[in-house]
């Protein structure tokens, strides 16, 4: 035997359809765990259907990629501040992706002491961005 004593078996990399399911569930726990917003009088947008938007599809990939890079790396402060911050103040913006969405924000029931969470909405099955 060799110093390879601690041999662990290859994972199989995830197919296209695992890859899209991390994404969705990143999306998702991300936007419920983190963004909130004050109230029903905020100028910030929101669509729960927020995979029915390219650009918000497209800047969440970019923000998925870049987060998988810095928990790797270590650097999830720089993270937040050089690409979550400038990324967010574009889709929720009155200018954003979500401008012309029917739906502004959609609020989860609530206490009055709970903190509002953004809410999503699966997308339908064989989605992909």
């Amino acid at each position: 035997m060799t110093d390879g004593d601690d041999y662990a078996p290859e994972q199989p990399e995830p197919d296209e359809k695992e890859l899209v399911e991390q994404f969705v569930m990143w999306v998702e726990m991300l936007l419920h765990d983190i963004e909130s917003v004050p109230n029903e009088a905020s100028d910030r947008h929101w669509c729960p259907e927020w995979w029915q938007h390219p650009e918000a599809v497209a800047r969440l990939m970019a923000l998925h990629e870049a987060y998988k890079q810095a928990v790797q790396e270590n650097t999830l402060s720089a993270w937040w501040i050089q690409h979550w911050d400038p990324h967010t103040r574009v889709l929720f913006s009155g200018l954003g992706p979500f401008k012309d969405c029917q739906r502004r924000h959609a609020f989860l029931d609530r206490a009055e002491d709970y903190t509002p969470r953004l809410a999503t909405v699966a997308p339908p099955a064989g989605w992909s961005p």
